[in-house]
């Protein structure tokens, strides 16, 4: 069974969590999302993991019904702010509260991570599908080694907790087809690079701990040392003069499963 260790508190990362929508652009997200919902009309949608309700807000106009489903109660609050006439339930991922054979999708858009049981997650999304029902997930995969993140690079840690909370795309494949899923397919959606100057990532909040889920599992002992790192990477930059740039560069993957 694939249990989490360490988890991030959205209930006090809820008031700041959409300022990542205004630093990082989702334009592969988004496209991939749009092309899994399809042109189809009266789908029965669910997001799990819909936090501030974000994707749901992209998708209301689409001419389907969306549920949002999340277990932290800030995240909902503000999601019922912005979404006020869309079912938003409370619960958790590995006990969805909805009947058998009673949607046509489910989502999930950096949120697989989050989830306790993540087998167990599958395996319910497979119970509440209608038959040719699809589930798409979107999230990192460290374990390519691909990826190059200043997070990474100043917060060590944060890699090592990343790779037991996100399984390889293989891993993830092999999971959702045991849950009894056809066609299972990963692909790359999204690939930031991006180069922000250290002193500007740190006026932007890029690197505050509520953040990102990277920083904010981190204890206060990690935390502190990364941005000790940083601060002394500025001060040796500047004293050379030398500008310091932080580095982004991610790729998000889609995997998707029919049942």
């Amino acid at each position: 069974m694939h249990r989490l260790t360490r988890r991030a508190d959205y209930d006090q990362i809820a008031p700041t969590f959409d300022k990542r929508y205004e630093r990082n652009a989702y334009a592969g997200v988004e496209r991939a999302l749009r092309e899994f919902i399809g042109n189809e009309r009266g789908l029965r949608i669910l997001e799990a993991g819909c936090g501030t309700g974000h994707w749901l807000d992209i998708l209301r106009s689409s001419g389907n019904y969306e549920i949002g489903l999340d277990y932290s109660t800030g995240m909902l609050a503000r999601a019922r702010s912005s979404l006020p006439d869309m079912p938003l339930i409370r619960g958790t991922a590995d006990h969805l509260p909805l009947p058998d054979a009673s949607l046509h999708r489910v989502f999930c858009i950096n949120a697989l991570h989050h989830f306790p049981d993540q087998p167990a997650f599958l395996a319910e999304v497979k119970r509440i599908l209608r038959p040719r029902g699809r589930l798409l997930t979107v999230g990192l995969d460290p374990h390519r080694g691909l990826d190059r993140w200043h997070v990474y690079d100043y917060f060590p840690e944060s890699l090592a907790i990343d790779k037991e909370r996100f399984p390889a795309s293989e891993v993830l494949r092999t999971w959702i087809a045991e849950a009894g899923f056809e066609n299972c397919l990963t692909q790359e959606v999204d690939h930031w690079r991006i180069q922000v100057p250290a002193r500007e990532a740190l006026a932007q909040g890029r690197l505050d701990k509520a953040a990102t889920s990277q920083l904010s599992v981190l204890t206060d002992e990690e935390y502190e040392r990364g941005m000790q790192r940083v601060r002394t990477d500025i001060q040796r930059a500047e004293e050379q003069r030398q500008p310091l740039f932080l580095t982004v560069d991610l790729r998000l993957y889609g995997t998707t499963g029919s049942v």
